[in-house]
């Protein structure tokens, strides 16, 4: 491989890492940018060595694991070269009996849940898809149904070993708690896209399996109030997961015209089969879905080509509001009443290109954030249209992102634009 194959830093990286560098066959469009070379480090000494070298040569890169989320986020800006962490993958360490695992960025996440699970631990990592990796996960902080249960991404997270844009490997945390003093660092670094370093492997706090599991899935009746019931439902003791539901008749939960609710209790049988009992009493037909949360999972992350994906964040008391909003727009809603997440989707329009209808929903979103005190997150954008809007707008704390961006990564080099304010 020579410099004339991509940015003029591959013939170095080449020479540090040899076939693990190469330029790919065909380009490839990912994280809204044409990348033509792919670097694949394959432990934190070459991780490191590779962002030196970019760091020098001040040339971007674009951070991924398994590429499976993406679309979240803005385009990155003049990037060609993938860096790929899906070499760094193993079990570093795993300790059953205090329910805590270090692991590699790259390990993909069902495999690991696959390991802790058969040692009677849950992994609280719940994305909508399964098949992303450890590292995307933490960098994206997406989380699924099993948000009320398991808490965001950051409260599953005791330390992570990261690598700096200058090749500066760091540490923050550690396996335990009380070992994190001063700012926790490893809250800085989930969610930030890949912005502010690169993960090399985390220490995660795992939850023991438990033992009962209930799932009740219902229409609720027009005369009650949907959105009281499934915050009620939200509060109660054993809920891990607490849906509801307007959703097309086509969707893998069928709908009869009624808002659904769906609920997963889980923890000691006399709990979960009281909150379940609750539920369900008086209520009609009551369907225990064994693989509602998968459907809703699926439901979450279902692409929707030349269509608007957005992610309302808002509080519990005002989601009935917002929902009516949004369903106002057309829009196909999932929500979650605790912690107060509302997933809206908005078909495309009529003709190809024509970004008449996205203006008008996304002015009706801005007034939503405006109105309600809401965070609206854009998770996916027609093509063509992601470089018009900032998928963050009205994000807070701009001006305190960009100096630590500046103190972290001088240079530019990771995933630039991507995050709020395209920093």
């Amino acid at each position: 491989m020579t410099a004339e194959a991509g940015p003029s830093s591959l013939a170095s990286l080449r020479a540090a890492l040899g076939e693990r560098v190469f330029a790919l066959e065909s380009p490839l469009r990912a994280g809204g940018s044409t990348l033509t070379a792919r670097v694949e480090p394959a432990d934190a000494e070459e991780l490191a060595t590779c962002l030196r070298i970019l760091s020098e040569a001040r040339e971007p890169v674009l951070v991924m694991g398994a590429g499976t989320r993406m679309d979240l986020g803005n385009p990155a800006r003049g990037v060609s070269t993938a860096l790929s962490c899906r070499r760094l993958a193993g079990i570093v360490e795993f300790d059953p009996s205090d329910g805590v695992v270090q692991v590699s960025a790259g390990t993909p996440l069902a495999e690991l849940a696959g390991i802790v699970e058969a040692e009677g631990w849950l992994l609280p990592l719940d994305p909508p898809d399964r098949g992303g990796t450890v590292g995307g996960v933490l960098a994206t902080a997406i989380c699924g149904p099993r948000q009320r249960g398991f808490g965001p991404v950051r409260d599953a997270v005791l330390g992570i070993d990261t690598v700096l844009a200058s090749g500066e490997r760091t540490r923050c945390g550690a396996r335990v708690v009380k070992n994190v003093t001063g700012y926790d660092m490893a809250k800085l670094y989930v969610g930030s896209l890949g912005t502010l370093g690169v993960t090399e492997k985390a220490w995660l706090r795992l939850k023991p399996i438990p033992a009962s599991l209930r799932v009740v899935e219902l229409a609720v009746a027009p005369d009650e109030d949907a959105f009281s019931l499934a915050l009620a439902a939200a509060r109660r003791n054993s809920a891990r997961a607490v849906a509801l539901l307007g959703e097309p008749a086509d969707s893998p939960l069928k709908n009869d015209g009624h808002r659904r609710i769906v609920a997963e209790f889980a923890g000691e049988p006399p709990a979960t089969e009281a909150d379940a009992d609750w539920l369900s009493r008086g209520r009609g037909e009551v369907s225990e879905a064994g693989t509602a949360i998968d459907d809703l999972r699926r439901l979450q992350a279902q692409p929707l080509p030349g269509g608007l994906r957005a992610r309302i964040h808002v509080l519990p008391g005002r989601l009935a509001a917002a929902w009516e909003k949004l369903q106002d727009l057309g829009a196909e809603l999932l929500a979650y009443p605790e912690p107060g997440v509302i997933h809206a989707r908005f078909g495309p329009g009529e003709d190809e290109g024509d970004f008449g209808w996205l203006s008008e929903v996304l002015e009706a979103l801005e007034g939503i954030r405006a109105g309600l005190e809401a965070e609206v997150v854009l998770e996916a954008l027609p093509d063509g249209a992601a470089t018009e809007w900032d998928v963050f707008a009205g994000a807070r704390g701009l001006d305190l992102m960009r100096s630590i961006k500046q103190r972290f990564d001088p240079a530019g080099i990771l995933n630039p634009g991507r995050f709020a304010g395209r920093i």
